[in-house]
């Protein structure tokens, strides 16, 4: 039994050293026929890969920008609208405005406050405020307005501020004029005329 199983081994090694050998004489043949290839590589070297490259490049810098310009559109169309329906939703107010347990005057404790046509509202240095719905206007305290955190910017003497941005006082009594029925969250102390 054990003589069968060793030529059974030689059998199998000799036919697959045969195979073996035919492929590498068929590569070897092949290569060296002296056939002219289809294309040449100094041609795809000098034309085709540059183009090829060139034309990659450009269409993946345009593709990409405009997929950054598209996604950053999306993400301002979905921070809008997630402040609007925080600013509207009355039980995430109460929370927020009941997180600090205090005065406006602690940090982080947000109080919203309704205002009517005309009324101003006079902010301390630092304080911040968030127009939730209404119109208002800016009023400078010192020489100076509020400073839009949102876009960094600052809003000078009757400038409207924006819907749901964040504002803080530049100075001691800068504040806002409600021009119709307002809603606001201040954060910081403030006085209401």
């Amino acid at each position: 039994m054990k003589m069968r199983q060793q030529k059974f081994i030689i059998s199998t090694a000799a036919v697959l050293m045969i195979c073996l050998l035919v492929a590498g004489y068929f590569a070897v043949s092949q290569s060296s026929s002296g056939r002219t290839p289809l294309v040449a590589q100094s041609y795809l070297d000098a034309v085709a890969t540059p183009k090829a490259s060139g034309s990659a490049d450009g269409a993946a810098d345009g593709t990409l920008s405009g997929r950054i310009n598209a996604l950053s559109r999306q993400l301002d169309e979905g921070l809008t609208a997630a402040a609007a329906a925080f600013a509207s939703d009355e039980t995430f107010l109460k929370r927020v405005s009941a997180a600090g347990g205090g005065t406006a005057a602690d940090s982080g404790t947000w109080v919203p406050l309704t205002l009517s046509a005309g009324q101003k509202v006079y902010l301390a240095a630092d304080a911040e405020v968030v127009l939730r719905s209404g119109n208002a206007t800016c009023i400078e305290g010192g020489g100076r307005g509020l400073i839009n955190l949102s876009e960094v910017g600052e809003l000078s003497e009757g400038e409207t501020l924006d819907l749901y941005a964040l504002y803080t006082a530049a100075t001691q009594s800068s504040g806002l004029l409600a021009t119709e029925r307002t809603k606001a969250l201040i954060s910081g102390d403030y006085s209401v005329a």
